[in-house]
């Protein structure tokens, strides 16, 4: 039997979606914006979201006068918050499958 989920993401997943692929090394936002299919607005608010909640630095190449291409990066809180957003995921996901298998 195989389950196709194609449910939209939560914001919070979007948003651990979005660390996971700066922590992976996709750092520029038109790179992070195709990687996940996220649109332009969404992605502009999410990094703007992930700021201010200080789980994502932004930089840029001419940090003297703040221009250029902005390049991200996860904060120690933004990476523990991953983390246990993954934790999380993995254990109710596992009482999902254990539940499948026994239907």
């Amino acid at each position: 039997m195989s389950i196709v989920m194609s449910m939209r993401r939560s914001r919070l997943e979007l948003h651990a979606d979005i660390l996971e692929t700066i922590q992976g090394g996709i750092n520029k936002p038109t790179r992070i914006m195709y990687n996940r299919g996220i649109d332009w607005t969404s992605l502009t608010q999410l990094l703007q979201s992930l700021m201010d909640q200080g789980f994502v630095d932004v930089s840029f190449h001419d940090e003297a006068n703040k221009k250029g291409r902005k390049i991200y990066s996860v904060t120690e809180k933004g990476a523990v918050f991953l983390s246990n957003f993954n934790k999380a995921r993995d254990l109710m996901w596992s009482k999902v499958s254990s539940a499948l298998v026994n239907v």
